[in-house]
């Protein structure tokens, strides 16, 4: 049995009183239908075993039976003597109609949706949906509101309590959203009002004057519903505020940190990158890393309030990520963008590539790839030359066209010798010129959307690879690269082939893409290569073949040993400039080098090296006792290791090396400062050198002036020989390309065998070969007594006179020599244009094809030997 309350018995007579005019009005029994209600009112309450039936019990119950409601009717009179303060029947509280469901729940609803399917916001202004916290919470306002909507619908006063603190969070929620929305709601309107849409930018907004009209109906809810008063509204929108704080918080340290690390003072730099090692975001990095639009910038409240609306510019931003990450940032996968289908799959890769027709690689593009690779190399290895042709084909699956980008490691002491492009299933040559000639021709077609490839230095023996543009929507593009180099030579019997490869790129190779590879050797007894077959063409001509991953181009897998046949150590070839008796001519010379008296290591504390750190600690360990060893640790601040800390007196090898391998190792560091002063220790010795040892450098932290000046002054200063642990970008070896005192060592094996062998070098002054090439005359020459070889050491003479011409600062002659050889070198570029017309307008002549290296196709010397035969059945005929 249970036990009514007053005012639930009063409720319920209300209700009737209400009842049955409007019963009678319809035509129905008052009486019967009331008397219905009654008992079909007790036995839900009967079955619900409630202890007290309170007000709104009865409200719920009535709700819950589907009891009519008539229109509320005005209060009925007093009877005659009542006193004027005597019971007045409460009407119940007025139902929210369905623009609250439209505006409140709809509306928000569908904004969710479409930013999470289509990525608007995201890809063009700012993400506001960057964590799924931040999807749940966005959730919350139309869930809120809906919950809220049906319940007030329906009279359910049991609920207000937590619909109110449900309400409080959704109005958190869309108030925060609708203060970061502002920048975007004054172009939203005028899209409404031109074009009819635009709605979006205001959706929180809306969502928030509707939950504060749900809230003022929640309170006359409970108003009626005898609870006494609703949670204080800004209690929820703290707590909604403090997980949206929360949430935001990695990304806006990151911004924080991102405004500090770009700020010209040190003290506050190291401020920042503390900040980002700790607690920064590397999507956040990642995104800063490739730029946005300026309209993009502006609208950008969060970053305007954090940082007074300073957009840190990409290529500052990339060099922050290597400080903090020790990594090039186009070493990994783009930042996500979260886009679908429609009209909006475009957004799905980054619509802007600030880096092109610039002379930086810059970041991965999304659907940009290698499609095939080919490597032809062909090799006399008496001679020690090699001439490799890699011909390149790009695929764009992309919508937009795209610039494919690449640096690409040359065999030591390379130079390109040829560039073509395929232009309409023609392939056209290159014009070689001087190095802003081609440059500026280049971005002059690519303003114009037509086809230009071009090939620059970046460094020594490493080139720029740029063409565009390769066209969307599965569209390709065919490029040949020609390579000269010179054999290596360990010693006098065999020679060294490295492959060409890529160190850095803003496309992508995929998995099952491999480099088809083919090496013909001529005055090879043998050749030996890890990852490729070996065969025997006929007598003296050796070759290695097969497929290559990217992976497998390193060259403690893909280097090809060349057993050399024996025969004269001198060679020569015609001056193809000429049709006189000059000559090039190229010698092999055994030069002792004396053995240094002290070994300055520059050690590149990045991340990257911790693995390294005990290979150069052994090294140190092997050094001979006679030589002097000193240590500067590239970190945050140049640390020399090599002294006492209290006696400042030299350290044994054993203790310097132990100081090496406790050293830590912190995000991507500035490695100039710690060369400048190993310099500098390193010429307090006559016979010092500096071995610097390092991770890759994709980015130049600090000008070079400080060492370009010291060679600029003392020449004859300490060598740096620079060894670089694993592929990639260096930009500081870039930025010191000239300098006669510097020099790259190629890669064979492991880093503790190449440093074991380089310091055994330094240390013992053993003989090595060097070449020696001049131009000469011919006239009176017995060239009987040496033997001829192609026009390679040809051009690879013109390459070291051109390095002679510009020690001598004598530019226009070392242009002018390039051209006539047609090399790519520090101050000349290579740049094929789509049409004859476009040379001409530049200023260029294509090179004549007649004139350019070339390797015979299988095809071509099948033709080749066809046409022989025919000509001479014709002529014995």
């Amino acid at each position: 049995m249970n036990t009514w309350t007053t005012a639930a018995r009063d409720e319920l007579e209300r209700y009737f009183a209400r009842l049955g005019p409007w019963l009678k009005a319809t035509g129905a029994d008052p009486a019967e239908v009331i008397e219905d209600l009654r008992e079909h009112l007790r036995r839900e309450l009967e079955n619900e075993q409630l202890k007290a039936v309170t007000e709104a019990d009865v409200r719920r119950v009535l709700g819950k039976i589907g009891a009519p409601e008539p229109e509320l009717p005005s209060e009925p009179p007093q009877e005659a003597g009542a006193p004027s303060g005597s019971t007045r029947k409460e009407p119940l509280p007025p139902r929210p109609g369905y623009s609250l469901f439209l505006f409140g729940v709809a509306l928000p609803l569908v904004t969710l949706i479409l930013e999470l399917t289509t990525g608007m916001c995201a890809a063009v202004f700012f993400d506001p949906l960057p964590t799924l916290g931040h999807v749940l919470l966005v959730a919350l306002v139309p869930l809120a509101n809906w919950l809220a909507w049906e319940s007030l619908r329906k009279g359910r006063g049991n609920r207000v309590l937590w619909l109110a603190w449900l309400n409080a969070l959704a109005v958190g929620v869309a108030a925060f959203y609708s203060v970061l929305y502002l920048p975007l709601m004054v172009p939203g309107l005028f899209a409404m009002i031109v074009y009819g849409w635009g709605l979006l930018p205001w959706s929180p907004m809306i969502s928030l004057v509707a939950g504060l009209l749900l809230r003022r109906h929640l309170r006359r809810l409970a108003g009626t519903s005898g609870v006494p008063r609703l949670p204080a509204g800004w209690k929820g929108l703290l707590a909604a505020w403090g997980v949206i704080l929360v949430l935001g918080l990695p990304d806006w340290a990151t911004r924080v940190g991102l405004d500090l690390a770009a700020s010209p003072e040190p003290a506050t730099r190291q401020r920042g990158l503390g900040v980002l090692r700790s607690v920064g975001s590397e999507e956040a990095m990642l995104r800063a890393c490739y730029g946005r639009t300026r309209n993009a910038a502006n609208m950008d409240l969060v970053g305007l309030v954090l940082t007074g609306g300073r957009d840190v510019p990409p290529q500052t931003a990339r060099r922050i990520y290597y400080r903090v990450k020790g990594r090039p940032f186009n070493g990994v996968p783009p930042p996500r963008v979260r886009t679908a289908r429609g009209a909006f799959a475009e957004l799905e890769d980054w619509t802007w590539d600030v880096d092109q027709a610039g002379e930086a690689v810059g970041g991965r593009i999304k659907g940009l790839h290698l499609r095939s690779s080919r490597l032809d190399a062909v090799a006399d290895a008496s001679a020690a030359w090699s001439y490799t042709e890699w011909i390149l084909e790009f695929e764009n699956t992309g919508s937009r066209q795209r610039e494919a980008r690449a640096q690409v490691l040359l065999p030591p002491g390379g130079v390109v010798s040829r560039l073509t492009l395929w232009v309409n299933g023609e392939e056209r040559e290159a014009a070689f010129a001087g190095r802003s000639h081609t440059r500026q021709a280049y971005e002059n077609i690519v303003r114009q959307r037509q086809d230009p490839v071009l090939v620059s230095t970046a460094g020594p023996d490493r080139v720029l690879v740029q063409c565009f543009p390769v066209p969307p929507n599965g569209g390709l593009m065919k490029i040949r690269i020609g390579i000269t180099a010179p054999l290596l030579l360990p010693d006098a019997e065999a020679g060294l082939y490295l492959w060409p490869r890529f160190v850095e790129r803003n496309f992508s190779i995929p998995e099952n893409l491999h480099h088809t590879a083919w090496l013909e050797a001529n005055n090879a007894r043998a050749v030996t290569c890890e990852a490729l077959r070996a065969e025997t063409v006929k007598e003296g001509v050796q070759a290695a073949r097969g497929e290559l991953s990217d992976a497998d181009l390193d060259p403690a897998r893909s280097r090809v040993r060349l057993e050399r046949s024996g025969g004269p150590l001198a060679f020569w070839t015609r001056d193809p400039r000429t049709l006189g008796d000059d000559i090039v001519e190229q010698g092999l010379l055994w030069t002792n080098r004396p053995p240094a008296s002290r070994v300055v290591f520059a050690v590149d504390a990045s991340v990257g090296m911790s693995d390294e750190l005990p290979a150069v600690a052994e090294a140190i360990r092997n050094l001979p006792a006679d030589i002097g060893a000193d240590v500067i640790l590239a970190g945050d601040e140049p640390v020399r290791l090599g002294v006492a800390e209290r006696e400042g007196a030299p350290l044994s090898h054993e203790e310097l090396a132990r100081r090496v391998e406790r050293a830590r190792c912190l995000g991507g560091q500035d490695n100039l400062p710690a060369l400048v002063r190993a310099w500098d220790l390193a010429s307090e010795s006559p016979g010092g050198v500096v071995v610097w040892i390092h991770a890759p450098q994709p980015a130049e932290l600090s000008p070079a002036d400080a060492l370009r000046q010291r060679y600029d002054r003392r020449p004859g200063g300490p060598r740096i020989d620079a060894i670089q642990t694993r592929p990639g970008p260096n930009e500081l070896l870039e930025a010191l390309d000239g300098l006669a005192g510097v020099q790259s060592i190629p890669r064979l094996s492991a880093l503790r065998d190449d440093l074991g062998s380089l310091l055994g070098r330094l240390t013992q002054g053993v003989r090595f070969i060097e070449f020696a090439r001049r131009r000469r005359s011919g006239e009176g020459l017995r060239l009987e007594e040496a033997g001829r070889t192609g026009n390679h050491i040809a051009r690879l003479w013109a390459k070291d006179e051109i390095d002679r011409l510009r020690e001598k600062r004598e530019t226009g002659a070392a242009i002018r020599l390039a051209g006539e050889f047609q090399l790519v070198t520090p101050v000349s570029g290579a740049v094929v244009l789509e049409s004859q017309a476009q040379f001409e307008a530049a200023g260029l002549t294509p090179v004549d094809p007649q004139t350019v290296p070339a390797i015979p196709e299988p095809g071509t010397r099948a033709l080749l030997v066809l046409g022989v035969a025919v000509l001479f059945l014709r002529r014995h005929r």
